[in-house]
């Protein structure tokens, strides 16, 4: 245990009264909050924690029962466990508002947290994990072992003594190779859960999955979550939960980012520590500029003496000609060099982002995957989906609903141009569901920049609608 302490993590304990929490601490800046998996502990953050650490006070905790958190005999509920880190992070750390990032167990824990205290949890990070009572029937089945961990007593008799021939299936079953999880991390997460009544301590969470879903039930019908949350199933066939993941958590929230993991089982921050970093890094700065940024639309507006009093506020705000002949053709690289994207706008707030699609008439785009809407209006030539029947003509107009996926190809002799209206990730797929890419807002802002730059054009705002 000598590792973290090199790291400038301090280990901490907080009591709370019914529970004695182990957590570990470090870094300066806005607070994140690391919840862990099952079974595992605090310490499966352990390579993703440094580099968070350059812009953020970090704190991961050992969820009750578990890690070397106390193991009371009852409260495994996600909304009692919940409360424990609203205590400690509010009562003992102090901290009004935070991020969170959770992985498993730590995910159905991560809503019941945001759903009691919507206004302190400002985004979410979520690893291969599902609300419970979402409304989905693949949530209300589970896994084959939530069955055998939710009976009474009988896991704790089948696995006594045997610990470490159980543990040690799940974690080389669980990722997207045998390694996935390094042998001196199972031996800490074993270190832990061999002593007395940590095995319990874990069973009971899933003992409590109904009526974590019966709450959940009610808290969505409250209305879904506000806050962004970036979503990631692992891509591993069998193993991670993929698109599955997000579409468990567009059911609960709203603003849901994110898409599949490749390369990834279920260990997600274990497997990929680095891409995990890169990930939260530019989802919690993002949301910062988003506060920022609706911060500032929510400031008065100043008007001329003259005005005040009758002037309302849609006449104060500018409205733009583009000039969209004067923007460049690009060519939809590294996906197609005959298929052309002209960027309109992007909108770094909402995620939204227009565009011109210029396409061969034979031409066919990768089977595509994305969390928000896109709309599609045809200027030019036929196109259909593979999937579906119809054909698209000029004039149509095609609505594609959040969490659907297709393959456009090209029909007839004529070019293909249509205009697109696309909110938030637009994930491109191989034919077997693998994700190849994600595009979204940023990608697209890049695209255009390093174009404009590789052919000495004088880029234009785009993600502005005034000049």
């Amino acid at each position: 245990m000598d590792r973290p302490l090199q790291l400038g993590l301090q280990h901490e304990y907080a009591d709370l009264g019914d529970v004695r929490l182990h957590y570990v601490t470090g870094g300066e800046g806005p607070a994140i909050v690391f919840l862990h998996g099952w079974p595992q502990t605090w310490y499966m953050w352990r390579d993703v924690l440094p580099g968070m650490m350059i812009n953020h006070r970090v704190i991961a905790v050992d969820m009750r029962g578990l890690g070397d958190s106390s193991r009371p005999a009852g409260g495994y509920d996600t909304k009692t466990v919940a409360q424990d880190i609203w205590r400690l992070m509010h009562d003992v750390l102090g901290e009004k508002q935070f991020f969170i990032a959770a992985h498993d167990w730590g995910g159905p824990v991560a809503y019941a947290l945001a759903a009691h205290h919507r206004d302190a949890v400002r985004a979410m990070a979520i690893f291969d994990a599902p609300v419970p009572g979402d409304g989905s029937i693949l949530t209300a089945l589970g896994r084959w072992h939530f069955g055998f961990h939710g009976e009474a007593d009988l896991p704790e008799a089948m696995v006594a003594g045997r610990e470490d021939v159980y543990l040690r299936y799940m974690f080389r079953k669980g990722g997207a190779r045998p390694d996935a999880i390094a042998e001196e991390a199972q031996r800490e997460y074993l270190r832990t859960y061999t002593q007395p009544g940590a095995m319990r301590a874990g069973f009971n969470y899933y003992r409590a999955w109904s009526q974590d879903a019966k709450e959940n039930m009610v808290s969505i019908k409250q209305g879904k979550l506000k806050m962004p949350i970036l979503v990631y199933g692992g891509g591993a066939p069998n193993v991670g939960r993929g698109l599955y993941a997000m579409d468990s958590w567009q059911r609960a929230a709203d603003d849901v980012r994110g898409g599949v993991a490749e390369g990834c089982g279920h260990w997600i921050p274990e497997e990929k520590p680095a891409w995990v970093v890169e990930r939260l890094q530019d989802f919690f700065a993002t949301v910062t500029k988003e506060e920022a940024a609706r911060r500032a639309a929510l400031k008065p507006v100043s008007l001329p003496i003259a005005q005040k009093g009758t002037s309302m506020f849609y006449e104060t705000i500018d409205t733009a000609l583009i000039d969209v002949e004067s923007l460049p053709w690009m060519p939809f690289a590294p996906y197609s060099d005959t298929v052309f994207l002209k960027l309109i706008k992007v909108d770094p707030i909402t995620g939204q982002w227009i565009a011109l699609l210029k396409a061969p008439h034979d031409a066919e785009l990768p089977l595509h995957h994305h969390a928000g809407t896109v709309m599609v209006w045809t200027i030019a030539g036929q196109w259909r989906y593979l999937e579906h029947d119809w054909i698209a003509g000029p004039g149509s107009f095609v609505f594609e609903t959040a969490g659907s996926r297709h393959t456009p190809v090209g029909v007839g002799d004529k070019e293909v141009i249509t205009l697109n209206i696309v909110q938030g990730d637009w994930n491109l797929m191989s034919p077997e569901g693998a994700v190849l890419a994600i595009e979204n807002w940023k990608s697209m802002m890049d695209r255009y920049l390093n174009f404009c730059k590789q052919h000495n054009i004088t880029p234009v705002d785009i993600s502005s609608f005034s000049v």
